[in-house]
């Protein structure tokens, strides 16, 4: 007597709430909510005709017969997926999907991508690039490099490192400004983020609520709603803007924007980070262990202890400073 087989999707949601004896953590896991993975599961009892759960009181226990299924779904599952990257091993491009943020990607990313592409030829990397964090339970995005972490068991999450905020400005708006204390800001137009709430993002109202400056008025100025745009009126000399390191070191380095003040304030760290059960593909260590070497090489070169002094030196004329001219 043939059965007709459940959907995998119902498979799949048993499986998380079978290994981890809880629906509020399947649906963690599968990053939907806990009354989806509960109707799932009542959907392919009734399907099946017979309880894959006890119930009790807060405690999900597996019944026989469901303590009888769940070893074979579990590794049918990973035994599918196995058989797909094995798959994807043996053609000569292994895809690799990507996410950051837009100007994460433009300002930090791209300029080094080539040298991951001469490294690994056979790895084909798909950018995605967007302002909304992606569902990586999904599996459609590999890796993410985020700003920021959350407390989700299924993801490994590594700090690359720590990404600071200064005000900077351009050589040229310094020409016409004299700018030696925060409270000398009243005198130039500051550069807003029009989204103060997104990743990425900066508040002029909170840094000088933080410094205690009072006589300058933030309602007023320029404001863009991404930070390569604020970066690029800073270095055009629309006015001055809260840099963020891991975007404006580049440009404070050659000299095309001027650090204020030689302190700044230390913000989220970048952490690179994926599922768990995706580390074991050749293409996702590969890029982890990349970023790993890139982030550490920025470090060495844009350490921010010594690019902000270097950078404020530079601008007073000082000989010694190491900024490179532009």
């Amino acid at each position: 007597m043939s059965i007709r087989l459940p959907p995998l999707e119902s498979l799949r949601y048993f499986e998380a709430a079978a290994r981890h004896l809880s629906f509020t953590l399947a649906a963690e896991e599968l990053c939907v909510s806990q009354s989806a993975v509960s109707q799932k599961v009542i959907q392919l009892e009734g399907r099946l005709g017979y309880k894959l759960f006890e119930r009790r009181t807060r405690q999900l226990v597996l019944t026989d017969a469901g303590a009888t299924l769940y070893p074979v779904v579990h590794a049918s599952l990973i035994g599918i997926r196995d058989a797909l990257s094995d798959i994807e091993s043996e053609n000569h491009m292994s895809k690799l999907t990507v996410y950051c943020m837009p100007s994460f990607a433009s300002r930090w990313l791209m300029p080094r991508l080539h040298d991951f592409h001469i490294k690994h030829p056979n790895i084909d990397v798909h950018l995605v690039a967007e302002l909304a964090e992606p569902n990586f339970h999904n599996e459609i995005v590999d890796i993410g490099i985020c700003h920021g972490i959350g407390d989700q068991p299924a993801m490994e999450q590594q700090l690359l490192f720590w990404d600071y905020i200064y005000p900077v400005a351009s050589p040229e708006l310094l020409k016409n400004k004299q700018i030696e204390k925060p409270k000398d800001l009243v005198n130039v137009p500051l550069i807003h983020d029009s989204l103060p709430q997104a990743k990425l993002s900066t508040s002029w109202q909170r840094w000088l609520v933080e410094h205690g400056i009072r006589e300058v008025d933030c309602s007023s100025g320029y404001r863009f709603n991404q930070a390569d745009l604020i970066v690029r009126a800073a270095r055009d000399g629309r006015g001055v803007a809260l840099g963020r390191h891991v975007l404006v070191a580049n440009e404070v380095q050659r000299g095309r924007l001027i650090p204020l003040f030689d302190d700044c304030e230390r913000d989220d760290g970048v952490y690179v980070v994926c599922l768990k059960k995706l580390l074991d593909r050749p293409q996702v260590a590969a890029f982890f262990a990349w970023l790993q070497e890139q982030a550490a090489e920025f470090q060495r070169e844009f350490a921010v202890e010594r690019l902000l002094p270097d950078a404020a030196a530079a601008a007073r004329g000082d000989p010694l400073a190491e900024v490179i001219p532009q």
